[in-house]
């Protein structure tokens, strides 16, 4: 049974690849779209400002409304505008953070990392250009995989990017220090391990290490996906980080199933290593191996 693949942070879990034929819905194009292009534009304004203030769902649905209202003095067209918009956003957040699980669980990560730019060298937008340029060659020339978000700070509104990282053995630029610093925001004595490279180039920065263990148990995806809703910034990915893959499954490798829009099987855990290779098991070569003695059965 051929499969696509997927990780959900604690199995593997395969759906069969199967080819769907949708028939098209007529719908009257007066349904499809609200005709005030100029009101649908504030709406989006307006939602990003409600997010940058840092208001609840329900708090931005009721800032929109309050200032939709001064334009569109239509009531029930204004309450589709957003009705509409309000669900198109938080779908679309839904599978943004989705998406963000699924290439953070199949993928491997080494560090957990924060940049912050320094006055000196740069500003909100070089600092941005820069450093996306500068991960993006390292990526292409050294393998490194990123993916993260660009935050301002609650306290100097400093902005700052947060993402897991992926440096292969060998290809670190610069180097780790430990330094001990006093944090103001937290009222005590922090540990961090900034890299030179990037130091001496951006500003401050810290690489935490990190492992597929502490990521799953961790607060590092709740901490980047947060921000998502928080400031509806895009999430930066490198080249080459997959969400997902196919293979061929067979019925031994199903440990169960279940109905999610579609089936799907739960994967016995020994069938991948951690680079999403398929791990040689012993009965591939007809035989079996005692695990306490580590001698070949042939039973």
């Amino acid at each position: 049974m051929y499969c696509t693949i997927y990780n959900d942070g604690s199995n593997y879990v395969a759906f069969e690849n199967q080819k769907y034929t949708t028939k098209k819905k007529k719908q009257n194009k007066a349904n499809l779209k609200v005709e005030n292009d100029e009101a649908e534009q504030l709406f989006e304004e307006l939602y990003l400002q409600a997010v940058k203030k840092g208001l609840s769902y329900k708090k931005q649905q009721e800032y929109v409304r309050t200032e939709l209202l001064k334009t569109v003095h239509i009531v029930d067209v204004a309450e589709k505008i957003i009705e509409d918009g309000f669900k198109r956003k938080m779908a679309n957040i839904a599978a943004r953070k989705k998406l963000f699980r699924r290439k953070a669980y199949l993928n491997k990560w080494n560090y957990f990392v924060t940049f912050t730019f320094d006055d000196e060298k740069h500003t909100d937008e070089s600092f941005k250009k820069s450093l996306r340029k500068c991960l993006s060659n390292l990526s292409s020339r050294k393998g490194w995989k990123v993916m993260g978000i660009w935050e301002y700070g609650e306290e100097n509104e400093r902005l700052h990017f947060h993402a897991l990282l992926y440096v292969p053995e060998g290809q670190m630029v610069g180097s780790l220090y430990e330094k001990k610093d006093y944090s103001k925001r937290k009222h005590k004595m922090i540990t961090t391990h900034p890299c030179t490279f990037f130091e001496k180039r951006f500003g401050r920065c810290d690489f935490e290490a990190i492992n597929s263990v502490a990521l799953k148990k961790g607060k590092y995806l709740d901490y980047i996906l947060k921000y998502i809703t928080k400031t509806d910034e895009k999430i930066v990915y490198s080249r080459g980080i997959l969400s997902c893959f196919k293979d061929e499954i067979s019925e031994d490798e199903i440990c169960a199933e279940f109905e999610n829009f579609v089936k799907k099987f739960v994967l016995f855990d020994d069938i991948y290593d951690e680079n999403n290779s398929r791990v040689l098991k012993s009965f591939d070569f007809g035989y079996d191996i005692d695990e306490i003695t580590g001698e070949i059965r042939t039973e």
